[in-house]
């Protein structure tokens, strides 16, 4: 433990805000309007996702990884270093479902036939994106001994950097010893939060699952379906440790026509989706059709009086290919 005066830590924080308001630095933009609400998110944060079983979780994870990588949407990217550890997801089975959102084609198709012109410039295009020299990755399960150490070396590696993005696709893969997957996850959730305290250019985003409970709630038209914080598989530990935790719900996949009862005052960015009259009580239900709901169980950025807790995810935005655009030696 280090005792030391305030002062210093309180002087990086005061010129932190002021360089931000100045325009001297900018927040880390997600483009997804429930973590961005005060602009982007902030640093030394830790972001958790949790979904059940192909609920989404993976591609969202994909998706957040492309938008923040894009120098569109971030114009100081290319200071910024992502470091997967894809822990669930082999290298083949991401390529192949990168592309197949690129080329709008099945698997199938895209293993059966050669691609064609069109088709090798735009997969050119993601290889020449993908290395160029600010994605690392790591396919073997850790300790959270080993997360720790090599993650602490990663990120003295990069001080220089802008910012450092460590995401885990998902924790329950961490490597446990005898003590079981909760001591594993207890002690990732503790190396995470000193990691995210010592390094300030350090974001780290965690993927979880839901556990079965949830299961049992599938119905039509109701609130038993909403996320709650005692879904998540080992929820004490990333609940705690999240600075923004959220939920993927993809009720459509789970024979759900009509998601939850809400109050349609409260939720007007959800409109396109609400059912076509209120309920006797004014409430409102909403289409699930080609979307995914996102369930906000935490952020710590929100202002009590105008928190919301309901978006969604529209599949058209949810497949978008990855933006890339620089120059080097293709792949073909």
């Amino acid at each position: 433990m280090t005792v030391e005066s305030i002062q210093k830590p309180l002087k990086q924080a005061l010129k932190f805000i002021n360089d931000i308001q100045k325009k001297e630095r900018e927040l880390v933009r997600t483009n997804r309007e429930w973590l961005d609400t005060i602009g982007g998110i902030l640093p030394q944060s830790v972001i958790t996702i949790v979904a059940t079983s192909f609920g989404g979780k993976s591609t969202e994870l994909e998706n957040i990884k492309a938008d923040i990588m894009d120098r569109n949407i971030n114009p100081s990217a290319d200071k910024y270093i992502w470091f997967s550890h894809s822990l669930e997801m082999t290298p083949t089975s991401t390529t192949l479902r990168d592309i197949r959102k690129l080329l709008k084609k099945y698997i199938k198709d895209i293993l059966q036939n050669e691609f064609n012109e069109q088709e090798k410039q735009i997969v050119n295009n993601y290889y020449i994106g993908k290395n160029d020299g600010r994605f690392f990755v790591n396919y073997t399960a850790p300790t959270p001994e080993e997360f720790f150490a090599s993650v602490s070396e990663f990120l003295d590696l990069h001080r220089d950097k802008e910012a450092v993005f460590i995401d885990i696709d998902h924790a329950a893969l961490m490597k446990s010893s005898q003590d079981g997957k909760k001591s594993a996850i207890d002690g990732l959730g503790e190396y995470i939060n000193s990691l995210k305290l010592k390094y300030e250019n350090a974001y780290f985003i965690i993927l979880s699952q839901l556990n079965r409970n949830l299961d049992t709630r599938i119905q039509e038209k109701s609130n038993m379906m909403r996320i709650l914080r005692s879904d998540i598989y080992q929820s004490d530990t990333l609940f705690h440790l999240s600075d923004y935790l959220y939920g993927l719900q993809n009720a459509s996949y789970l024979g759900v026509e009509q998601y939850r009862k809400i109050n349609p005052e409260k939720y007007p960015h959800l409109e396109h989706r609400f059912t076509e009259e209120p309920d006797k009580n004014g409430k409102v239900s909403l289409l699930t059709e080609r979307c995914i709901f996102v369930e906000i169980l935490k952020d710590r950025t929100a202002d009590a009086f105008a928190y919301i807790d309901l978006y969604s995810i529209e599949f058209g935005d949810f497949t978008k290919p990855t933006d890339n655009n620089k120059v080097q030696t293709p792949f073909f």
